[in-house]
Order: C-alpha cells, then structure tokens, then sequence
C-alpha cells in the first residue's frame, strides 16, 4: 500500500509543479531571438525535443488552435508551447485520479462521478490555462510595444523634418530608440535592408507577424512617401496624436473598471466590521 501511496503522491507534485510552472510566466527564448536576427530565416530551434515532440502534435491535431502571433511577439516556439498545453492537459487527468486512489487506500471511497467530474474539469482547465496566459502576456507586450510606437513616429517625424530620406528616418529612429520594441524594429529594418527590400516591407511584415496595426499603418505611410515622394510629417503627428488618445482612453477605462471592482471588497469589508460590532449584543441576547 505505501508504494501506491507514493506513486500518488509523485503523479499529484508532478501535476502540481507543471501547473504552476504553466502560470509563471516564460520568459523570452535566446533561440526565437536568434532567428529573428538571422536573415537566413533557419529555424535553430527545430531540432530541441519540445520543438520536435510539439511539431508532432500538431501534425496529429491540425484542428487545435495556435497562438502563433501571440507567441512569436513573445518570443516562444509554438511546439514547446503546444507540447506544454498538452502535458498540462494529461497532468490535470492524472492527477484527481492519483488523489483518488490516495483516498481510497486510506479507506474512504467516494462516488465515480466526483472523481469523473473533477478529472474532466481539472483537465480542461490546465490544457486552457496555457492559451489564457499568453493572450495576457500579449496583451500587456502588445501595450507596451504601442506606447514605444508612439515614440517611434516622433523620432521619424524628427528626422523627416531635418531633411533625412524616409528610409534614413526609419533606420535612425531605431537606433537612437532603446527598448525591446526598438530593438524588433531595428531588427526588421536590418532584414529588410541584407535582404535588398523597401524597409517598409519589413515593418509591414513584422505587423503581420506580431499583430500590431499600428505598425502597418506606419509601413503604409512610409511605403508612400518613398514610392511618390509625399509629405509625411502630418501624416506621422496626426497618427501619433492619435495612438496617445487612443492609450489615454485605455488607461482611464481600465482604471475606471478597477475603481469598480473595489466596490465588491469595500462592501464586504464594510459587511464584516457590521457584524464584528452588533456580535456582542446578539451573543448576550441569545446566549
């Protein structure tokens, strides 16, 4: 009986420490960074075990839904992704199982459908939980990557208005920048350049490889004044001015929406000390 006892007992700290290692965030893969600086496009990553294992579950369930965007602005491999979404997902089956054999070799046996239940829904939760922390992840990265857009096209802006080509303010609005998002456009600008493309070729290309709209506007209107030679430095404040309304009506919805959450907490603290204060009555009375 000890031995069961033990293996139950290593199935549930195995499925524990995979679910909080799921919710911890990753960070950033040397080897996805590397690929993006490299022109050649290999893909370094190809032959690691995850990359392997995950490419063969997706040949196996075509149907099931990647993140690609989301990862590739985080800087994760799809397959190490998708091999943890599922180990998560066999984690969170095994482990109810694991507890209910533990219980029911102390004794005690409960009902089929309460371990069933908690299998199915257990389960289900660890093999979405990947999907629901990336989307966060990407949300706040993608945030963060507009708010330094912003300060890109006052650079460019900048540069057109001291008589830099638009290609020249590209390239040196990404370097005097400093950041992860100025280091991925510095990055996509060099691409373009080894690779003899327009330079807003590559900014539309990153836009399509991380999500970002507000990149491929700012390709569109770099592509035009470099095709019919137009003035841009409107074109770049308005769109600036724009994305900075944009984050201020953002950041006052979300704090208004904090603001409202606080009123559940404060009403249950409130609901507390009412009841701490006319306990001592009510226990005189009925005592």
């Amino acid at each position: 009986m000890s031995v069961w006892l033990i293996a139950a007992g290593v199935l549930a700290g195995l499925g524990c420490w995979l679910a909080i290692s799921e919710l911890i965030p990753a960070g950033p893969s040397l080897l996805a960074a590397i690929d993006r600086l490299d022109s050649g496009g290999g893909c370094r990553g190809a032959g690691s075990l995850p990359a392997r294992l995950g490419g063969r579950m997706a040949a196996a369930v075509p149907w099931l839904p990647v993140p690609v965007s989301d990862l590739r602005l985080l800087g994760q491999d799809p397959g190490d992704w998708l091999a943890r979404k599922i180990s998560l997902g066999f984690a969170g089956v095994a482990l109810v199982p694991a507890a209910t054999a533990a219980i029911a070799l102390s004794g005690r046996h409960l009902p089929w459908t309460i371990p069933a239940a908690g299998t199915l829904a257990l389960g289900a939760a660890l093999f979405f939980a990947p999907d629901l922390a990336t989307g966060i992840d990407a949300g706040h990265k993608r945030a963060d990557f507009r708010h330094a857009l912003t300060s890109y096209l006052d650079l460019v802006a900048l540069e057109r208005g001291a008589g830099a080509a638009p290609t020249e303010a590209l390239e040196a609005a990404a370097a005097v920048g400093r950041g992860w998002a100025f280091e991925r456009i510095g990055a996509a600008l060099s691409r373009a350049r080894k690779a003899s493309v327009p330079p807003w070729d590559g900014l539309a290309s990153l836009a399509d490889e991380i999500g970002i709209t507000e990149l491929a506007d700012l390709a569109e209107i770099a592509g035009v004044a470099g095709h019919e030679g137009a003035r841009i430095l409107d074109s770049l404040s308005a769109r600036a001015a724009s994305m900075r309304a944009e984050a201020l009506a953002a950041t006052r919805a979300q704090a208004g929406a904090r603001s409202t959450t606080m009123v559940l907490p404060i009403a249950l603290l409130a609901g507390g000390f009412l009841v701490l204060l006319i306990f001592p009555d009510f226990y005189r009375l009925f005592g």
